[in-house]
């Protein structure tokens, strides 16, 4: 079956089976990018053909695996040689909360190695920014990365001020339930440019605990947003994310 919806980041390595996850949400017409959380995860998931054509697998350096220790600089090296060979580089990004901006500045040396990386050709990036939307701003404009690439604000949640900037930059923005369950997540679906939007859902939530998300429930959840996305925004934006989605997601 041909894709007809396109979940922009998902976490199909969070899976107990990723193979049998991915095969399953192709049979029922999803298509897109699997982000992963280290390098070693994008190596294990890419030797073993665990995901399907249907999805692009995109190298990751989750800043949380960076903050707690379970990231090194040796995964920040492997990260972006291997980012700097493929097309599709998620999840990567800053995250400043609960604590975590106690290392901020080795978040931000991480991601300017990484941005660096991808200098040269084009790549589409799937960012992590919470609490940390300036500075990761900030890191796209000194590498400009925005004008080679295709940066993507996976859940966005900075300010309004912060919206506008990243608008401007040419930012795209993939937008799931748990976003449009709050006030300013339904606000900023409202402003977003409809060829800068994009559907996700970031499910698995967590590795080795899938929540009770079969690949059934994975697909109805990501058609249910896409339905409460054109009912907010009063238009049906079904066929513009769809043209964005196969744009970014070819080879």
């Amino acid at each position: 079956m041909a894709a007809d919806i396109f979940d922009m980041h998902c976490h199909l390595g969070f899976y107990e089976n990723p193979g049998e996850a991915a095969t399953e949400l192709s049979r029922l017409g999803v298509s897109g990018v699997c982000a992963t959380v280290t390098p070693d995860e994008y190596v294990t998931l890419s030797n073993k053909h665990q995901v399907t054509d249907a999805f692009r697998l995109g190298v990751g350096l989750h800043p949380w695996w960076l903050a707690d220790g379970r990231c090194t600089e040796a995964d920040v090296r492997q990260a972006a040689e291997i980012a700097a060979e493929c097309t599709h580089v998620a999840e990567i990004g800053l995250d400043f909360s609960h604590g975590r901006d106690a290392c901020a500045q080795t978040q931000v040396e991480a991601l300017d190695i990484l941005l660096d990386a991808c200098a040269g050709f084009r790549h589409v990036l799937s960012l992590h920014a919470v609490a940390s939307a300036t500075a990761l701003l900030d890191a796209l404009d000194r590498h400009k990365t925005h004008e080679t690439s295709t940066p993507i604000l996976h859940w966005f949640s900075g300010s309004g001020d912060e919206l506008v900037r990243a608008r401007q930059m040419g930012c795209l923005f993939s937008v799931n339930e748990f976003m449009l369950a709050t006030r300013r997540g339904r606000a900023y679906a409202r402003q977003i440019p409809t060829d800068q939007l994009l559907l996700e859902t970031d499910l698995p939530a967590e590795p080795g605990h899938p929540l009770a998300v079969s690949s059934a429930e994975h697909a109805r959840r990501l058609r249910a947003t896409l339905d409460t996305l054109c009912e907010l925004r009063g238009e049906d934006v079904r066929d513009a994310i769809a043209r964005t989605s196969r744009e970014l997601l070819a080879p």
